[in-house]
């Protein structure tokens, strides 16, 4: 089994962690530039990351997460929140980075209305375009997850939370950005449960 594999396996939703065992931050800041490098739909990068770290910060957002024990013992929680209104094109966000790679006006306005057309297609119109920007989000928090495994660090996906309360502690303004994601990292306190999966001649068919 080659080493990125073994890494899959490792990884579980690890529900406590060992509160005394610390990321190092040279770790962490690389686990979050593999997050900054991450792919994006048409890279407009919507993601934007809030770390908890202190002992304060991390009770505070517990209650906001149903008082789950990982994310008071966990080394750091990474709340992912994404762009909303400034998704919406034209916007001054968009023109800024499109411009990185259409540099004419005739090239950005090209490169809008092919933007227009795909969340049309997709569904992801004004009122739910949350729901485009969260998935780059989860794109980000799974190369972020996938990096930490290897590294032999554990993590938990959290959608358990009160999303509205954490907007809230975070003085988002939602109709500009919302939270769509919590990830914890930090080392297991205990050993890893069993995991169970589908074969993949279940999920999988060839054409």
């Amino acid at each position: 089994m080659d080493a990125f594999l073994e890494s899959v396996h490792f990884r579980h939703a690890c529900k406590l962690f060992d509160r005394d065992k610390k990321i190092p931050q040279e770790v962490l800041n690389a686990i979050l530039e593999v997050g900054r490098l991450a792919p994006s739909s048409f890279g407009m990068e919507p993601t934007r990351m809030v770390v908890f770290q202190s002992e304060e910060a991390k009770e505070s957002l517990q209650t906001l997460c149903w008082n789950q024990p990982q994310i008071a013992t966990a080394s750091a929680v990474v709340v992912y929140k994404v762009l909303c209104q400034d998704l919406n094109p034209p916007s001054a966000y968009l023109a800024k980075l499109a411009s990185r790679k259409a540099p004419s006006k005739e090239s950005l306005d090209g490169l809008f209305n092919v933007l227009k057309q795909h969340l049309k297609t997709r569904g992801y119109l004004e009122n739910n375009i949350f729901q485009w920007g969260a998935m780059q989000a989860y794109i980000m928090a799974t190369y972020m997850v996938a990096y930490a495994s290897y590294l032999k660090i554990d993590t938990c996906y959290m959608e358990d939370f009160d999303k509205a309360g954490i907007e809230s502690y975070l003085h988002l303004d939602a109709t500009k950005e919302q939270v769509a994601l919590v990830v914890c990292f930090g080392y297991r306190a205990k050993a890893q449960q069993e995991r169970f999966r589908l074969g993949l001649d279940e999920i999988v068919e060839y054409k």
